[in-house]
């Protein structure tokens, strides 16, 4: 594969990243709208959600291990495929229940079929040295579709009315950009089944014994661990926007304007972050970031809330975004570096993603109930505790994996 080549994959690696989610998050941007156009109610809405999430969360596995056995390229045309199909209905406003088969559907084709194809095809675009940077492009490319599209897709539902057409249109557009990508990267990407330059094999047929080789591997386990904490960070910094009106008294406007630097934020650590972690090692980056964002959870959970305290939280803010999107662009990068064979990619990232992203169950549920119990400066004081005391597991886990690999030869060494 050509330099070119490589660049054009990439792009639509993080094009498809980014739309592949579009329509199961649709809530996050339209919740209002989508309860006017639906007539659903907030628990309804909760539902379809809870319903994407599970279905998510276990089919990674099996997609794992049919990543092991298709080419990602089939893999995620048919993923976005078949959301695209799903989105088309979508826009006629069904009935409830066929919307809970649609978010269903959307829980399969982004888990089962489409995830760790994109991880697995990320992970062959790059040599073994370039791991870092492969990944946080992905991560940084992911977070700018999201922010470009999502500004200009904004303003043409207000531009169309803002009413339950435009909604429906608005989904209509979603789909038939999922369609249409599907059809580019079916033309363009490749069944690239060639050894990669440091001799690994890319494809191969996955057996039982192999998937039980991948179960017994502890960089997998400490790897879910260390995805799971981040994640867990990601939900922490969720509360930033509510904790800066509730807390520091700023207005909305203001309090929405530091949840939209993050976006900015998230797009540029990421990449930073790959380049940095091809410099000085995958293991020590996600190390250095992990204490960052165990320190700047614990400055909230310690220090009290107060206006007097703005320039404080602005700075702890942005060091803590930092660290958790930097991390969700090279964590992946750990597959390169723990030594997990390249034939075993998809099933040993289906398997660490089942951990990895249970916080989608249990962040928002714990994190509204503390809140309730403790309402103002003390119950943020608390959830941010408890969130940096999941980010020091991680912390533990990154230690382990960086002690384990620091003076171990690489690949590429041992080969001579």
């Amino acid at each position: 594969m050509t330099a070119a080549e490589k660049r054009l994959t990439m792009v639509l690696l993080c094009l498809s990243g980014s739309i592949m989610y579009w329509l199961p998050f649709i809530s996050e941007t339209f919740y209002v709208p989508m309860q006017d156009a639906f007539g659903f109610s907030k628990t309804q809405l909760g539902i379809l959600s809870s319903t994407f999430g599970f279905l998510a969360l276990i089919t990674y596995f099996p997609g794992g291990w049919l990543a092991d056995r298709i080419s990602p390229r089939k893999l995620i045309s048919v993923a976005l495929v078949i959301t695209a199909a799903g989105g088309f209905v979508f826009s006629t406003t069904p009935s409830f229940e066929i919307c809970v088969l649609l978010f269903g559907l959307w829980g399969v084709s982004s888990s089962f079929i489409f995830w760790s194809a994109l991880i697995k095809a990320t992970r062959n675009l790059a040599s073994e040295k370039e791991q870092g940077r492969a990944f946080g492009i992905l991560e940084g490319g992911r977070n700018s579709v999201d922010m470009v599209s999502g500004a200009i897709l904004l303003a043409v539902f207000a531009y169309r009315g803002a009413d339950d057409d435009a909604l429906s249109e608005q989904i209509f557009i979603y789909a038939s950009f999922a369609l249409i990508l599907a059809l580019i990267v079916w033309l363009v990407m490749k069944d690239d089944t060639t050894p990669r330059n440091d001799g690994q094999e890319v494809q191969t047929n996955l057996t039982v014994a192999g998937i039980i080789e991948v179960v017994k591997l502890p960089i997998v386990w400490l790897m879910a661990i260390i995805i799971m904490s981040a994640y867990c960070g990601y939900y922490g910094a969720y509360f930033f926007t509510p904790y800066a009106t509730e807390v520091f008294e700023l207005g909305s406007v203001v309090a929405a304007a530091i949840s939209n630097a993050k976006l900015w934020i998230a797009a540029l650590a990421a990449v930073v972050a790959g380049f940095i972690a091809d410099k000085i090692g995958p293991a020590k980056a996600v190390l250095v970031f992990f204490i960052l964002m165990t320190s700047g959870f614990l400055v909230f959970a310690l220090l009290p809330g107060t206006p007097k305290l703005l320039p404080l939280l602005l700075i702890n803010v942005a060091v803590i975004a930092t660290a958790v999107y930097a991390l969700r662009g090279i964590y992946f990068s750990l597959l390169e570096q723990g030594d997990i064979p390249i034939a075993v990619t998809g099933t040993a990232t289906g398997l660490i993603s089942v951990i990895g992203y249970t916080p989608d169950i249990f962040m928002p549920i714990i994190g509204g109930m503390i809140l309730d119990a403790t309402p103002g400066a003390n119950g943020y004081q608390k959830y941010f505790l408890f969130v940096s005391a999941l980010s020091f597991v991680g912390l533990i886990a990154a230690f382990i994996v960086y002690r384990k690999i620091q003076y171990k030869p690489s690949r590429t060494q041992s080969q001579r």
